[in-house]
């Protein structure tokens, strides 16, 4: 089964969020359903960058590996990216 390393980006501040779960739809409606305290708040969320990997335990290691200092530049140059994209559209 398919998993899915995301970051969704705040409409309303414009922060990220990196995640991964085995069903990336569900997880987004989550979000986006769930408000104030409970959940994420600065909802609406949108989701800006996706990779899919073939098992949830790979998922869940590169989401680690994006949230450590190791993975910095990357994410960084996967948020600029995805921002000029937008910005471009």
């Amino acid at each position: 089964m398919p998993a899915y390393v995301y970051v969704l980006r705040s409409t309303v501040t414009g922060q990220h969020f990196i995640g991964s779960t085995s069903n990336l739809q569900d997880r987004i409606s989550h979000y986006n359903r769930t408000s104030g305290r409970t959940y994420r708040p600065g909802g609406p969320w949108e989701c800006v960058y996706v990779e899919v990997c073939d098992k949830l335990e790979e998922a869940r290691k590169r989401e680690r590996h994006l949230r450590s200092l190791d993975g910095v530049d990357e994410k960084i140059r996967i948020l600029y990216t995805t921002s000029e994209r937008t910005r471009n559209q």
